[in-house]
């Protein structure tokens, strides 16, 4: 056979060689892409359970402030968050909600991390997300028929969330030291004895505040006009002035506190709250009364234009006030009210302060009509006593 010929019967023979070898090659790139598809699938799983488990780890750890109440919100907040922010279209829920005072643990629920000698310290939030599976539609040889798991993230606060500094220095009293946002509340002065400190619900009473000698009408009217008080954190003891009373102390609160409405008195209370002090006590920059706290913010953000009132240049937010909640009760002078919240207060009007006189017992003097605007956040004319730092911090 020619050399010619041999050539043509071998290429005969390997017709067909290329389509099988195509063929097989297709196959075996179906099944690549295939597996590709369902990794993907598996790793965008693993996105949304990361992301849910770090969105409601920060939003939890935001809530802490060293209270019972705290755990309660971490806990609503945290369920709310993966139901409300598109994380449940994949089927995402929380499984573990746990607490802990180091950021190593050991870890606890909810129940555990109220208890009265656990909750003042804790500090950090882990969130386990429920197990999501995903299907395997390819890679069913390597991968198997499902891929299960859930994930986790810690965060805490990166501050001493609980100590706040230059507050306002009157303790409030409160039955429920976590009342609803938007509460309007007629605060009254409290009935000081001079051997005790008598605080029914919804009173105040001004504080023994270290740097400043005397407790009497001066002092008072100095302490609600703003002078800087000292530190405290949550569950500290705080001690309240038993001879700070209806008869003397309602009206001097009200001088002070008007101060923030550029209302100054020129003749009482050794001339502290003159009008030539306005620069130590500065009016707020929106001194119209009877408005929400919700319309105050618009005008103080220029969403809104505020009447023109006539002022002296004025503080932002003096009239957003800090303050410690403490139970109603009877608190002989040696007893110290421990500190059960932080609270934010937006004073709505003035105080009635032109009672001739002493005002007693006789309201509308000594009276502050005043809105829960919320738990005291850091910012709002508080200092913290710590880092300074405002936000949650996602660790792991």
């Amino acid at each position: 056979m020619s050399t010619v010929k041999k050539q043509i019967t071998r290429r005969n023979g390997e017709r067909g060689s290329v389509i099988i070898m195509t063929a097989i090659s297709m196959v075996f790139l179906f099944l690549l892409v295939g597996l590709c598809i369902d990794v993907s699938r598996i790793y965008m799983v693993r996105a949304e359970l990361q992301n849910a488990a770090d969105a409601a780890a920060l939003t939890a750890a935001r809530e802490l402030d060293a209270g019972t109440g705290g755990i309660d919100d971490a806990v609503t907040r945290a369920n709310a968050i993966v139901n409300t922010r598109g994380f449940a279209k994949v089927g995402i829920g929380i499984a573990l909600i746990e607490f802990a005072t180091t950021i190593d643990g050991p870890y606890m629920d909810a129940a555990d991390a109220k208890d009265p000698g656990t909750v003042e310290d804790i500090r950090y939030v882990r969130i386990t997300t429920q197990a999501a599976t995903t299907n395997i539609l390819f890679g069913v040889k390597a991968l198997g028929t499902s891929h299960t798991e859930s994930r986790q993230a810690v965060a805490g606060m990166s501050v001493e969330i609980d100590g706040i500094c230059d507050f306002f220095p009157a303790a409030i009293g409160l039955a429920n030291p976590e009342p609803s946002p938007g509460t309007v509340m007629t605060l009254g002065f409290s009935q000081g004895t001079g051997t005790e400190v008598v605080v029914d619900d919804m009173d105040f009473v001004v504080l023994h505040v270290e740097g400043i000698n005397g407790n009497g009408e001066v002092e008072t009217a100095m302490l609600t006009a703003g002078v800087p008080t000292f530190c405290k954190s949550m569950g500290d003891d705080i001690e309240m002035t038993p001879s700070s009373n209806v008869a003397n102390g309602g009206k001097a609160a009200g001088a002070g506190v008007n101060t923030r409405f550029d209302t100054y008195d020129n003749t009482g209370y050794a001339r502290e709250l003159h009008i030539d002090n306005w620069q130590k006590y500065k009016p707020d920059p929106n001194i119209q009364e009877n408005i929400t706290h919700d319309e105050y913010i618009n005008r103080i953000t220029g969403k809104v234009t505020p009447p023109s009132v006539p002022h002296r240049p004025g503080q932002e937010e003096r009239r957003l006030i800090v303050a410690p909640i403490v139970r109603p009760g009877t608190y002989p002078a040696s007893t110290n009210a421990r500190i059960e919240a932080w609270g934010t207060f937006f004073v709505k009007k003035k105080m009635y302060a032109d009672f001739p006189g002493n005002c007693g017992n006789n309201p509308p003097c000594g009276e502050m009509l005043v809105e829960y605007v919320g738990k005291a956040q850091l910012g709002n004319g508080s200092l913290s006593c710590g880092s300074g730092l405002l936000t949650p911090v996602l660790y792991r």
